[in-house]
């Protein structure tokens, strides 16, 4: 009996006493198994662009074209309602308004990416994590598009770019890793209950105006200010784009951006370890 116990795998000891790691692992593994079929979630990723643009003259192009537009009409309309300068609030609602449609993408494509997949799971094992790597992949395509007209303005408009800017991409890192874990739960459980889509959907428009994108932080009492760091939203734009426009950014955002996106997919693995295998039931 004591042999028994002493040549059971590691592992499998763990996951009697502890069951959320043997979850965790499991989410673990679709979430390594995914990243290893990275050659199909750039095509699936690829192929829902070109679906989006097809017969199109400009194609991708319109991507900018619109975010351009978007970006100048309420930049002017809000630097006249705030009374604030035009060259000082229009680069930071275009690059606010750029990071929020990346958040924005990634989650509501999240609420129909599995139903939308349906095909590949009932043809074949794959894991959930594939398309929700395509999902990020498709988003973050459309946000290097979209940044290139902000990123424009702030040079017309004179705003100093220096090393620091650099911080910019370590602060995309922590909002993709966030959001992937936000993603994918929010995903199985869209799969599950179809009521959940619209539950996000206002959630996010609720999110929007309570999040520093269409007004600056500066601009709240001094009391309410301190709150906004547990605003998740506020905490993954303002790693992104106060980089980007030479505005200091307080360490203590940098370590709870770190510790949302930890937390964030430690709290997440267990629950996709649990549910993803379900997914070909509900779809």
């Amino acid at each position: 009996m004591l042999l028994d116990r002493v040549s059971q795998p590691v592992a499998f000891r763990l996951s009697n006493r502890f069951p959320l790691f043997d979850l965790a692992a499991k989410g673990a593994r679709d979430i390594v198994n995914g990243l290893h079929q990275w050659r199909l979630c750039y095509l699936i990723g690829s192929a829902d662009m070109r679906r989006r643009y097809a017969r199109s003259r400009l194609g991708q192009l319109w991507i900018m074209i619109s975010s351009a537009i978007l970006v100048s009409t309420m930049g002017f309309v809000w630097s006249f309602l705030w009374h604030q300068p035009v060259h000082d609030l229009l680069p930071f609602i275009a690059i606010g308004m750029m990071v929020w449609q990346l958040i924005l993408g990634i989650l509501n494509d999240s609420t129909t990416a599995l139903a939308v997949s349906r095909h590949y799971f009932l043809n074949q094992y794959m894991p959930a994590s594939a398309i929700l790597f395509a999902v990020l992949y498709r988003n973050g395509v459309t946000y290097l598009f979209n940044i290139a007209f902000p990123l424009l303005l702030c040079l017309a408009f004179g705003v100093p770019f220096s090393l620091s800017a650099l911080l910019a991409l370590p602060g995309l890192v922590l909002l993709f890793v966030a959001c992937f874990a936000f993603g994918f739960v929010i995903a199985i459980l869209c799969a599950r209950f179809q009521d959940i889509v619209q539950i996000v959907a206002n959630v996010l428009q609720i999110a929007f105006f309570l999040s520093p994108v269409l007004w600056k932080p500066e601009l709240l009492p001094p009391e309410a200010q301190g709150y906004l760091i547990l605003n998740p939203f506020a905490l993954l734009i303002a790693i992104v784009r106060d980089p980007l426009l030479g505005r200091p950014l307080p360490m203590t955002y940098w370590g709870a951006a770190v510790l949302l996106a930890i937390a964030s997919l430690l709290l997440a693995l267990p629950f996709i370890g649990k549910y993803c295998r379900r997914l070909v039931y509900w779809l």
